[in-house]
């Protein structure tokens, strides 16, 4: 008798236009078994099929949080087809495993595609955040950061795998990535400025509130919608009548990330705003409204918090024991950092590179 896994094969290879969720669900978390199977029937599928399939399994993964699909994206990392590639490494948005972070060096250095190389040098954006966050080691996170600044500082790489690498380079905070930001947004590319702005904006630093305030009216929409969107990152209360007279734009992308920044920057005025817009006839700018009202709730619950005053009864000798343990691990992290990924910030000379 055949298992699940088998008869959602069987029934891939003969409609792979027409796949029911049903089928999807029981490709969901492989065994090794399953996996090897998979890669064996993957064998026999055209282009076609191939990217029809992919592409619904990742449609169905971003909608379906439950389903796994995972071992099989990373099996078609690997595959002839550059469009069934990216939708592999875009599938894998949640894989936090640290041993993806050597396929997607690869990929960002060594595939022919440049699509697929700029989706690489997105997903390796988010192992540069755990390292911010002080949850990936700092030897991996050097050679991510390595790699991506090698891609911007060469001037022949194309534009669309430099802007990615930047993008994921602002999750680090320090003044040789805020250089390469600077250096992206003086730059004639529209392309690489707009991308010069969303970095701003993930940096959340304050440094760059004036220009995001400035181009907020750019005369370019793209970088309107990301500065509007940097303006929410980084909470710049001077936004929020600029921003406010942008949720009556006609451009609805803008209007929506107008509304979700002032969610973000709180205060008075955008609460009334959006209370406004909540009950707007517009089902979609009173649905994006509501949204940002949970979110400025969020913020105030969250403040109430870090300044709720706790109960000091734990005894001194407690205390005592937590903050040598805690002195104790500082210096064995700061010595693992300084033997495993030294780093010291230079200047950039962009312009000589």
């Amino acid at each position: 008798m055949k298992t699940d896994f088998e008869l959602a094969l069987e029934r891939l290879g003969q409609d792979p236009t027409n796949i029911p969720y049903r089928t999807l669900a029981m490709l969901s978390g492989p065994s090794r078994a399953e996996r090897a199977a998979f890669a064996e029937f993957w064998t026999t599928l055209n282009i076609e099929a191939r990217r029809a399939i992919i592409t619904r399994m990742f449609e169905t993964s971003e909608n379906s949080f439950e389903l796994d699909f995972q071992d099989l994206f990373r099996h078609c990392l690997a595959d002839p087809d550059a469009t069934v590639r990216c939708y592999a490494v875009e599938g894998l948005w949640e894989d936090e495993r640290t041993d993806l972070i050597s396929h997607l060096l690869r990929l960002v250095v060594h595939d022919p595609d440049n699509d697929v190389r700029a989706a690489a040098a997105t997903s390796l954006g988010r192992f540069l955040y755990l390292a911010e966050c002080e949850e990936l080691a700092p030897r991996y996170a050097q050679n991510i950061r390595d790699t991506l600044e090698r891609i911007i500082l060469d001037h022949s790489e194309p534009i669309s795998v430099s802007r990615r690498a930047l993008e994921s380079l602002a999750h680090v905070s320090d003044e040789r990535i805020r250089g390469l930001i600077d250096w992206a947004y003086e730059q004639g590319d529209e392309l690489l400025r707009v991308s010069a702005v969303f970095a701003m904006g993930r940096s959340a630093e304050s440094t760059w509130s004036d220009v995001v305030l400035q181009e907020l009216e750019s005369g370019s929409p793209d970088i309107r919608y990301e500065a509007a969107r940097a303006c929410g990152e980084i909470q710049i209360q001077r936004a929020v009548e600029p921003l406010i007279a942008l949720t009556d734009t006609r451009d609805r992308d803008i209007q929506m990330v107008a509304i979700w920044s002032l969610g973000q920057i709180g205060g008075d005025r955008a609460r009334q705003v959006l209370e406004q817009l909540a009950a707007s006839t517009d089902d979609d700018l009173a649905e994006a409204a509501s949204e940002a009202l949970a979110d400025l709730e969020f913020g105030i619950m969250s403040m109430d918090l870090l300044v709720h005053e706790y109960d000091d009864s734990l005894s001194q000798d407690l205390l005592t024991d937590v903050e040598d343990e805690d002195d104790s691990d500082e210096d064995q992290d700061a010595n693992a950092e300084n033997a495993e990924a030294p780093w010291e910030d230079e200047p950039l000379d962009l312009d000589n590179q």
